[in-house]
Order: C-alpha cells, then sequence, then structure tokens
C-alpha cells in the first residue's frame, strides 16, 4: 500500500474529518473508497480548480452540440421572426 500526501484546505479536511467520524470510519478510508470507485467508473472525477472544471464542461457541451444541424452566427430577417 502507498502512503499518499495531500494538501487540503483546514475547513475541507475539518468537515471531511466530522462526516468520516459520523460514519464511523477513517479519513483514509473515505479516500480510499473513492478512489477505488474512480478507477472503476462508479465516482465522478471532481476537479478542484474552476478552471479544468469549466473546460471539461466546454468539451462535454461541443460533443453533445456536434451532431446538431446548428448554423452559428445565423440572423433571422425581422420578416422571418415574426412571420405567422
Amino acid at each position: 500500500m502507498k502512503v499518499v500526501n495531500l494538501s487540503i484546505p483546514e475547513e475541507t479536511w475539518r468537515m471531511a474529518r466530522i462526516e468520516a467520524a459520523k460514519r464511523n470510519t477513517s479519513l483514509s478510508a473515505i479516500v480510499r473508497g473513492y478512489l477505488q470507485a474512480m478507477v472503476k467508473g462508479k465516482a465522478p472525477v471532481v476537479f478542484a480548480d474552476s478552471a479544468d472544471k469549466d473546460q471539461q464542461e466546454r468539451r462535454k457541451l461541443v460533443e453533445a452540440l456536434k451532431d446538431c444541424n446548428l448554423v452559428l452566427g445565423f440572423k433571422p430577417s425581422r420578416g422571418k421572426t415574426y412571420e405567422r
């Protein structure tokens, strides 16, 4: 088993310890369980850096819109917009 050192904000660490105590387990067991679930594809990958998260969300959006028949920059005429 490998020993890993993590940098965690003080408040996050404190709240995680409280949650672990409520569940009658250790913080190490929670992290171990999460990592095991993550590598099996059963837990989401969480990005701490919001820039990474935003980039990941943009990639998902681009992938979802690939097969759509969108024409970006299209502006209908006023007549088309209000056509009845």
